[in-house]
This record gives structure tokens, sequence and C-alpha cells, in this order.
């Protein structure tokens, strides 16, 4: 089965083939680069893909046991850039309740 990648970018939308691989870039908002490169930036990209409805307390449980405590505590700093939707996901995360 072939390679999908997407990226996020500012520039323009397009799709690239290399071999047997495509990479897709994807436009998307100022807002969304200012996260790129952290962990609240993927878990915002994650999350939005799987969709509100989808978020599970089964899927948080695996967020708590897989994310180190170190760096879920760092959520809280990309808090402003995630929809409103997400922020008390962040926060559970951060404070690790259950």
């Amino acid at each position: 089965m072939p390679a999908k990648a997407v990226f996020l970018t500012d520039g323009p939308a397009r799709t690239v083939e290399i071999g047997p691989i495509t990479i897709q870039l994807r436009r998307t908002t100022t807002r969304n680069m200012e996260a790129a490169g952290r962990l609240s930036g993927l878990l915002i990209q994650a999350l939005r893909e799987l969709g509100e409805e989808h978020i599970t307390p089964e899927r948080r449980d695996h967020l708590k046991r897989t994310l180190p405590a170190e760096k879920r505590r760092e959520l809280i700093k990309g808090l402003r850039l995630a929809p409103a939707w997400m922020h008390p996901i962040f926060r559970e995360l951060a404070e690790g309740t259950t």
C-alpha cells in the first residue's frame, strides 16, 4: 500500500508524488502554524482529525498513559491555540486527572 503523508503549510495546497509516496500539502492558518513542532500542535491536529465526537474516555486514558507527565504539563502553554472544545481535554491531560 503506498504511503501518503500530509503536511500543513501556509503556502498553496498541492499534492506531490515521489515514487510510490504521495505528499499532500494542506493550506492552514497562521494560528495552526504557530503550534507546529510542539506536542500541543501535534495533539491539536490529531484531535481535529478524529473529531470531537470520537474523543472517547478510552482515548483520553490512552493519551494519559502514553504521554510523559512532563510533556503533558507543557500542553497548557498551547491551550490558547486549541479550539474551545479541546480545552477540557488539554487541561485534563496537563493536570493528570482521571
